[in-house]
């Protein structure tokens, strides 16, 4: 109260400790004097209610006792404290009701957030803003525990193994992942279960391929880009670029060559678009390509083995690809299981709207291709893509069997070649050294040999054609084909 409004004998109201949840307490004081300064001198009348001994800011007075105090800490009249001290009570229950209702409801969002329930409903959205690290961190950390009794693990599996698999994506999409059948069991359509069934049996395959080997073997097989991939993964690639160019800017994919006519429709498509995917190669001293994880071999987990584009495999003889295994498969199998789950949202929501969530995504999966050309000191554009680009952009007709023929020396091709004229086998033979020229001029000049010349007979032709095909035998799968398309060749 203000020193104005006292009056010498009138008695007040002092208060002498304010609970969080409660009314505040007060001893009723008689003014004794004005001592000017803010500052008068009272007598307690009743000290009232007793404040907590270590009560924060409390005030032990004793009745008759006399105090000078400041004018300021008077709250008002005692006849007008009841009614007082019972406003600001009520007022303090309502806001810590309010705070309980608060904190409830935060709760029931924790926990909803956690919960992992096949049968929830795709969400509307799942980007969101992380205002504390501290919390985002001990939610993963939570999913990890989640995901060892979702998928029945057992005592050994550690958290500190499953985290790598739920670092990247929002809490709400691993937490609706882990709600998925990795057995693609039939499903409520609809459903998160439903929708993430493809990212979540890929994260199975990554929590065992990622792995250290047992015995020299790496335990788990990464699957074959053919088994991952479909029609949504192409469109929803599209949508995203597509995106990004609403907003004027632009998303480049890392270089694919132009892929030869031989590859089926499909595939070209897929290779057009994907083509860039690594693949992981397994170890053998043998001539056939494998995963890391075929059972004939023995390998390095995915991320330390070597590993190839996949339009270089696509390139690849039949008869050079592992039958058991099919052959290098996926290398960075979390990006890419990120990427699915992102396509498969947006393909379930209508496909008419990308989240912040799902256009990072994409990218992770382009920047783990970096990182892993990064590794192999792989430039963009290597030389083995400017030779299929080149010979694909440039493909022969049936002439080019002729010129096959010419420098394969074989029953077959004596045959072939004693089918042409004296004028066919020289057409034959320009040929033959007009695509070895083109070969040539394709590679770095410190590793070109002497020019052909123009007359070079045909068993020059067969040296020069055997050396460029020993030298280019690992990074240029199928190089005949490609000089020569032949045409009808399975």
């Amino acid at each position: 109260m203000k020193q104005a409004d006292l009056r010498i004998g009138h008695e007040y109201a002092f208060p002498t400790y304010s609970p969080y949840d409660d009314a505040p307490l007060a001893a009723r004081v008689s003014v004794v004097s004005i001592d000017g300064g803010g500052k008068v001198t009272v007598q307690v009348v009743d000290p009232g209610p007793r404040p907590p001994a270590r009560g924060w800011r409390a005030v032990h007075v004793k009745k008759s006792e006399q105090r000078q105090i400041k004018t300021r800490d008077i709250a008002c009249p005692w006849s007008e404290w009841a009614e007082r001290a019972a406003s600001i009570g009520a007022e303090k229950k309502a806001r810590i009701a309010e705070q309980r209702a608060r904190h409830d409801e935060w709760d029931r969002e924790r926990a909803d957030r956690l919960a992992i329930d096949p049968g929830r409903a795709l969400p509307k959205e799942y980007d969101e803003e992380v205002h504390f690290r501290s919390i985002d961190l001990e939610e993963r950390s939570e999913l990890t525990s989640a995901y060892i009794t979702a998928r029945n693990l057992g005592p050994y599996a550690t958290p500190e193994s499953i985290a790598p698999l739920l670092s990247d994506l929002p809490v709400m999409v691993l937490r609706d992942i882990l709600a998925a059948n990795k057995y693609r069991e039939p499903v409520e359509p609809g459903s998160v279960a439903a929708t993430f069934a493809r990212a979540a049996w890929i994260l199975d395959i990554a929590r065992v391929a990622l792995r250290e080997t047992h015995d020299g073997r790496v335990l788990g097989e990464p699957p074959q880009p053919e088994r991952v991939l479909n029609e949504v993964d192409l469109k929803f690639a599209e949508a995203v670029r597509v995106h990004i160019v609403a907003a004027g800017g632009a998303l480049l994919l890392p270089p694919v060559p132009a892929l030869p006519s031989w590859l089926d429709e499909p595939e070209r498509a897929f290779l057009g678009t994907f083509g860039w995917l690594r693949l992981a190669v397994g170890d053998t001293n043998g001539r056939l390509l494998h995963s890391p994880g075929c059972s004939s071999v023995r390998s390095r987990p995915v991320l330390e083995a070597d590993s190839i584009p996949w339009w270089q495999r696509a390139l690849e003889i039949p008869e050079r690809v592992c039958g058991r295994c099919g052959g290098p498969a996926v290398r960075d199998l979390v990006p890419l299981a990120g990427f699915v789950a992102a396509a498969d949202v947006w393909n379930d929501r209508g496909r008419d709207r990308v989240e912040q969530w799902q256009q990072a995504a994409f990218q992770r999966l382009l920047a783990a291709t970096a990182s892993a050309r990064a590794q192999a000191l792989e430039p963009d554009i290597t030389l083995a893509w400017r030779i299929v680009d080149a010979f694909a952009a440039d493909p022969l007709g049936e002439e080019g069997w002729a010129a096959y023929a010419t420098i394969v020396p074989t029953g077959w091709s004596h045959e072939e070649l004693a089918g042409l004229t004296p004028s066919g086998r020289e057409a034959a033979r320009a040929l033959v050294r007009e695509r070895i020229v083109k070969l040539e001029a394709l590679l770095p000049e410190t590793e070109r040999l002497l020019p052909l010349p123009k007359a070079a007979d045909v068993q020059v032709l067969r040296q020069r054609h055997r050396h460029w095909k020993d030298r280019l035998r690992q990074s240029v799968p199928q190089l005949d084909r490609l000089l020569f398309t032949l045409p009808g060749a399975d």
